[in-house]
């Protein structure tokens, strides 16, 4: 699905996009954006493509001062957990392994995060 009905199927939980920045060069694709989300949280998101398939990622939903709620990502430093290299961080510094791989997976959850409070 492209970004942009990406962004659509999620508008209610979406304000706003900024900060977006994307590149193209010789089958490598890197895009970087900000969204603001209604409840005043945003969701900073890199990803890497290589030849069309998802490579790097980092998707971290952070509160109203910055500071980490949940960030996803694929790097390579935490082999010990099961689904590595993906895990996500939690607010106290905990690593837990993450099956939210995606831009979609991870809006879902944050749209499941919003509606629950």
């Amino acid at each position: 699905m492209k970004k942009e009905e990406l962004f659509e199927k999620y508008r209610d939980i979406i304000l706003s996009i900024e900060e977006v920045s994307y590149a193209a060069k010789k089958g490598i694709e890197k895009y970087k954006a900000k969204l603001l989300l209604k409840d005043g949280t945003n969701l900073r998101i890199a990803e890497k493509w290589v030849d069309k398939r998802l490579d790097k990622y980092s998707y971290y939903w952070l509160d109203e001062e910055n500071r980490r709620i949940i960030g996803w990502d694929n790097a390579p430093h935490h082999y010990g957990l099961e689904n590595s290299p993906h895990h996500k961080h939690l607010k106290r510094e905990e690593v837990f392994p993450s099956y939210e791989t995606d831009l979609e997976s991870v809006l879902k959850t944050i749209n499941r995060g919003m509606q629950e409070e």
